[in-house]
């Protein structure tokens, strides 16, 4: 069996295949090509992953009759992968069987009790497999996650706080100024949530989930106005969470103001 390993723009290709007799219009399967389309912008997977699950499964494919082979059950296989969204298979007139694969793209990455999940736009939680594969915005502390440990599937519809905070990680990632200052999120608990800044000693309070945005905005105007003016190394928190106020603590326990 011969192996080759591509990569194109629009993703990375995997190729096996063993030397069969080729006629012009093949019965048997001859190739196996994988084609992950958006590997480059969401390397979670690679297709040599993938070939290398597929020659370990019992589900044979080189050498074996088109007739014989359950295309959607391999399709299935292949859409456990944790990243998966979705893979259609295609066979060719030359005997080649296509896999084509596209996944679930992270939004932001939650640390649970029961361990790590992402959490995509469309709002699908998958379990962690490769962590540094895909940086993107961490959410760790005391999150109310009612769901099985390994889950893998749609977030539950009557999930509100898990909803809001998958439209404050939307939020904050499309913001200008926002999607390059958060590095992670704390939640303390539900009533009590940090914003933790890029190489900042400083804290960014909300309070709880509820207008979020108004807080954002609300935190904004401290770097906007306060920061030009006496720096943000005298505070260990900017405050959002208090109504229309912005408190700021002073560090070594001075008074706010």
């Amino acid at each position: 069996m011969a192996y080759l390993a591509l990569t194109g723009i629009l993703g990375a290709y995997f190729y096996f295949a063993t030397i069969l007799v080729r006629d012009k219009n093949q019965d048997r399967c001859q190739d196996v090509v994988i084609v992950v389309r958006d590997s480059l912008l969401n390397p979670l997977i690679r297709a040599e992953e993938v070939a290398s699950f597929l020659e370990r499964s019992p589900i044979k494919l080189l050498g074996k009759d088109f007739s014989m082979i359950d295309m959607y059950q391999l399709e299935k296989e292949v859409e456990s992968f944790a990243s998966v969204r979705q893979c259609n298979a295609v066979r060719t007139i030359d005997g080649t069987l296509k896999l084509e694969i596209r996944q679930h793209t992270p939004l932001f990455r939650i640390e649970t009790s029961l361990g790590s999940f992402f959490v995509s736009g469309e709002r699908f939680i998958f379990p962690v497999v490769n962590p540094f594969r895909m940086p993107v915005l961490i959410v760790r502390g005391k999150i109310p996650f009612d769901y099985p440990p390994h889950y893998r599937g749609e977030m539950d519809s009557s999930d509100t706080w898990l909803t809001d905070l998958s439209r404050m990680t939307a939020y904050i990632t499309a913001h200008s100024f926002w999607k390059n200052k958060v590095e992670s999120i704390l939640v303390a608990n539900t009533e009590d949530i940090l914003i933790l800044p890029k190489e900042e000693d400083i804290m960014l309070k909300i309070g709880n989930i509820s207008r979020f945005s108004y807080k954002m905005d609300k935190l904004r105007e401290f770097y906007r106005v306060l920061e030009p003016l006496v720096g943000k190394e005298k505070y260990s928190m900017v405050d959002a969470s208090f109504g229309d106020q912005l408190v700021c603590t002073y560090r070594k326990k001075e008074k706010n103001i």
